[in-house]
């Protein structure tokens, strides 16, 4: 089913779009490193954040980094277009699929930052980032619906255990407002 859901959308695209999804997918660390930069200054030059704003997503992401690469490794699962000749690489991905690290990385930025702001504007643009990349690496052949999914869950967990154990004991945020 993941390679039929996979030609489906290769199949089904609107290739006018291939070019902004292109780049989209691309620029995900350029645009994550751009947003730490953003809440590093808001937190620790401006201080109109407290420092969580900066630790939180940055914390995460490490652990993000650290899981996907680990599962990765143990899993090895070949991406799509190396198994299948009827499905297309249409963007880079090199490495093993299973979980999309893409995915991983723009969704735990998202279920971070959902947790710190609470303007809807900022959540729907996470939002719809998240969405577009993980259709985007499944569209362009390079990851299957399985590998978003696994993404989405290394994300969820790498937010829990930042939020659960690893914020509570950090001795700089408890004062922080």
């Amino acid at each position: 089913m993941d390679k039929d859901i996979v030609l489906w959308l290769q199949e089904n695209r609107i290739i006018q779009w291939d070019p902004v999804f292109v780049f989209l997918t691309d620029f995900v660390s350029v645009v994550t490193a751009a947003i730490l930069g953003i809440l590093f200054y808001q937190s620790f030059i401006k201080k109109s954040k407290p420092h969580v704003y900066f630790w939180f997503p940055t914390i995460s992401l490490i652990i993000t980094a650290i899981l996907v690469n680990g599962i990765k490794f143990i899993i090895r699962r070949p991406r799509p277009f190396q198994i299948y000749d009827s499905i297309e690489q249409l963007t880079r991905g090199g490495g093993y699929s299973f979980p999309s690290g893409h995915t991983a990385e723009v969704f735990t930025l998202l279920f971070s930052l959902w947790l710190l702001y609470k303007k809807p504007s900022i959540r729907i643009v996470l939002l719809l980032w998240a969405f577009f990349i993980g259709y985007s690496r499944i569209s362009f052949g390079v990851h299957y619906p399985s590998d978003i999914l696994g993404g989405i869950a290394v994300a969820a967990l790498s937010v829990f255990i930042t939020k659960k154990f690893i914020l509570p004991r950090l001795p700089i945020l408890p004062n922080q407002s």
